[in-house]
């Protein structure tokens, strides 16, 4: 048996379908991924000619702001989370590996913690530069030749793009 189906009950169909496709059209869902880039490396040294500090510059934009944690980011999901992650890693003999606390084989743990950049008001798309530092000395960073990598982690967990640098030369005691 063949059964019609009045115009109405296509037309009334089709507004529904309309409805729950475009229905939350107005809505932004996007998540934004933070971007960085490199603007630089410094080292600077002591009076006695070695390096003491490794300085990182680079800049960042995030498009819905959520960039960095406060003080109160403590609890659940960002209990010990850091949202900047940093690999360093040692040239041996030619071939770069990670780098190890020294006279052990345990990684050693760079990450930190990006402070709550989010602005007031309406707009919360932000940009700027950060600077991170280390220390070069037997106790940190204590490679003659390192390489980095490092991205930063929004708080609804999305990653940035990945920079880095080889052939950093450090002047060790």
């Amino acid at each position: 048996m063949h059964r019609k189906i009045s115009k109405s009950v296509y037309k009334l169909s089709a507004f529904f379908i309309l409805t729950i496709l475009f229905g939350c059209g107005d809505k932004d869902d996007t998540n934004y991924a933070p971007v960085i880039g490199l603007e630089g490396v410094d080292i600077i040294e002591r009076n006695d000619g070695y390096d003491s500090l490794l300085l990182i510059h680079f800049w960042y934009e995030d498009k819905d702001g959520n960039l960095g944690l406060s003080d109160a980011d403590t609890t659940d999901q960002f209990r010990g989370f850091n949202n900047l992650h940093i690999n360093f890693r040692e040239k041996l003999n030619g071939v770069y590996k990670e780098l190890m606390i020294k006279n052990t084989t345990i990684p050693t743990d760079f990450d930190q913690r990006i402070p709550d950049l989010t602005p007031t008001g309406k707009n919360k798309e932000i940009s700027g530069s950060i600077t991170v530092s280390f220390a070069v000395d037997p106790n940190e960073i204590h490679a003659d030749t390192v390489e980095f990598d490092l991205k930063i982690i929004d708080r609804l967990f999305n990653e940035s793009n990945i920079i880095g640098m080889s052939d950093v030369s450090l002047r060790q005691q």
